[in-house]
């Protein structure tokens, strides 16, 4: 065999390796997200809040139910987790974000999941009342929200 056909197949066996590394890049927790029917609104999710309630577990994935006030806290940190929606009727999800609260050094010590459900007219609403809001704020010189 040449040097040229043994520098092409190492070569082609390092990208195989790589391809197979990036495959098994295991993704978050699972969280299953309980929507109540008739649910409609903004939902905060706060993470790693100290003196708060772990999320309940079944299994190997987290649960958590969507209370009336739209807003919940819980001392469990989740990074990167894979979000199922069950039991919302004929209702969208909007803006989901997943922020996670780190230290200068890059430890976790919070975090934040939050969602819209409704229709996206409701949703558009909401984005623009909640962009209002800050207008407002910077109106009056007081730093806005994050």
């Amino acid at each position: 065999m040449s040097w040229k056909k043994v520098f092409v197949l190492c070569g082609l066996i390092f990208l195989l390796q790589m391809a197979s590394a990036c495959s098994r890049h295991r993704s978050g927790p699972e969280v299953i997200v309980e929507i109540p029917a008739g649910f409609s609104g903004n939902f905060e999710l706060k993470m790693g809040v100290n003196n708060t309630p772990a999320l309940t577990q079944l299994g190997s994935s987290y649960v958590v139910t969507v209370p009336k006030s739209g807003n919940l806290s819980t001392s469990t940190l989740l990074q990167n987790p894979h979000t199922v929606f069950k039991n919302f009727s004929g209702t969208d999800v909007w803006g989901y974000s997943n922020s996670i609260f780190t230290t200068g050094d890059g430890i976790p010590v919070g975090g934040k999941i939050e969602f819209f459900v409704g229709t996206q007219k409701d949703y558009e609403a909401f984005q623009d009342k909640k962009n209002h809001s800050n207008e407002f704020l910077r109106l009056k010189g007081l730093p806005a929200a994050a």
